[in-house]
């Protein structure tokens, strides 16, 4: 049954190599689309937060932020409450350029899911939750 972990391996794989050279011309190739994305989303994560939702270590999603800040798609403020803790918030342009991101990834989301029966995604989505969150 591992060939269903290297399915899913290629699947996203395919997916990071098309969005990589969309959105390389932008400076958001090697996945950094997906930062200002999830950050676009949900604003003022904590950096440990925004890690987890990209599913990437803490070292490597620290570098790309601070990368996607001096390009100024993203920028950092501290903590009120806990000054050691960094909040992060898309700019300007992380809003602007969000809707393209956001529309390509639905896109792919469609062509990808459009020869399944809503039945079929509803079972897929059951299915991947319960991959994703069985430890």
């Amino acid at each position: 049954m591992f060939e269903i972990i290297r399915d899913i391996g290629a699947i996203t794989r395919q997916i990071q190599n098309i969005s990589n050279a969309e959105f390389r011309k932008l400076g958001l190739g090697n996945n950094a689309f997906l930062y200002v994305i999830r950050v676009y989303e949900r604003p003022g994560m904590f950096m440990g937060e925004l890690a987890d939702s990209v599913q990437i270590d803490r070292t490597t999603a620290f570098r790309t932020v601070q990368k996607l800040v001096e390009k100024g798609y993203l920028r950092l403020e501290d903590d009120q409450q806990d000054k050691r803790l960094r909040r992060v918030f898309v700019t300007q342009q992380g809003e602007a350029v969000y809707p393209k991101l956001h529309a390509f990834e639905q896109l792919c989301s469609d062509q990808l899911l459009e020869n399944l029966s809503q039945s079929e995604q509803a079972t897929l989505d059951t299915l991947l939750q319960k991959l994703l969150h069985e430890k």
